[in-house]
């Protein structure tokens, strides 16, 4: 079969860095998930599982398996669906969901679902937005942005736990260990009051060949309505910018009119749109 596996990161990378380099900014989610492995991090205590689809003597299919989480689908060929179906049930992969572009995710859900009973549910429409020119707001809301510290991070896992629920995307849990490396890599922001209290976060993951990726933003809904997101999300941006980034982007909940509006004002644009799809029996 032309599509191949593997649970080793470093081959992963080995044949499909030039696939997901040629469009950084739309394979960013592949991108940050597979240098997150390469460091040395992990999602859980299950391997992961990686696979590529070779035809014609190159490499033009890509997808990403890390438990608790599905199917992270880069590049699915027209076609090789049935086939990749195949070689994972070939490798007893538990599949809880599927995350990529609508095209790509139904075509992927409709081959796994098809003769076992199962059914597939809409988790979340997601609209993944590009920078065109950072505008932050004018005037900012009143407290200042910081870089989160050690000292943050239970304040940032209660909120992180908070923002999971409220999404209802994944029913995987924010992992403690994953967002301390991120405070001390200074990729996570803060807005404090005037008071000095926390009130809202942008986090964002590394620069992956020059794109940084804006999330999750949470802000608790006692100090919601005050513009600290947007504002945070501008702190966040504009640090991820003075790092080297040449693209910044982030993902949307289509269902939120509100974050989607906020993110076109301080400087998004829409780019292109993503499924998750969640599979029940």
């Amino acid at each position: 079969m032309p599509w191949y596996f593997s649970d080793d990161p470093e081959r992963y990378a080995e044949q499909v860095l030039d696939l997901l380099t040629a469009r950084p900014d739309t394979n960013t989610v592949p991108l940050t998930v597979l240098e997150t492995l390469r460091a040395g991090q992990r999602f859980s205590d299950i391997p992961p599982l990686f696979g590529w689809y070779e035809a014609g003597g190159a490499v033009t299919g890509a997808v990403s398996m890390t438990p608790p989480y599905g199917v992270l689908i880069a590049e699915l060929p027209a076609g090789s669906e049935d086939e990749l179906v195949a070689g994972l049930r070939a490798r007893a992969a538990t599949v809880p969901d599927t995350m990529g572009t609508a095209d790509a995710a139904r075509r992927f859900a409709g081959s796994w679902t098809a003769a076992t009973g199962l059914r597939t549910e809409l988790a979340m429409c997601q609209r993944l937005y590009t920078l065109d020119g950072l505008r932050p707001p004018d005037p900012a809301p009143p407290g200042k942005a910081r870089p989160a510290v050690e000292a943050d991070l239970d304040v940032l896992m209660d909120w992180l736990v908070a923002f999971h629920r409220e999404s209802e995307a994944s029913e995987a849990s924010p992992q403690r260990e994953i967002y301390r490396r991120r405070v001390e890599l200074g990729l996570i922001w803060l807005w404090q009051d005037e008071q000095g209290s926390p009130v809202s976060m942008a986090a964002r993951n590394v620069t992956v060949a020059g794109v940084s990726r804006i999330g999750p933003v949470y802000t608790p809904p006692a100090s919601r309505r005050h513009g600290y997101g947007a504002a945070v999300t501008a702190a966040c941006t504009c640090d991820a910018l003075d790092g080297g980034a040449r693209q910044v982007v982030l993902f949307t909940d289509q269902a939120n009119p509100t974050s989607n509006g906020i993110y076109q004002r301080i400087g998004f644009r829409p780019l292109d749109d993503r499924l998750i799809l969640r599979f029940v029996g």
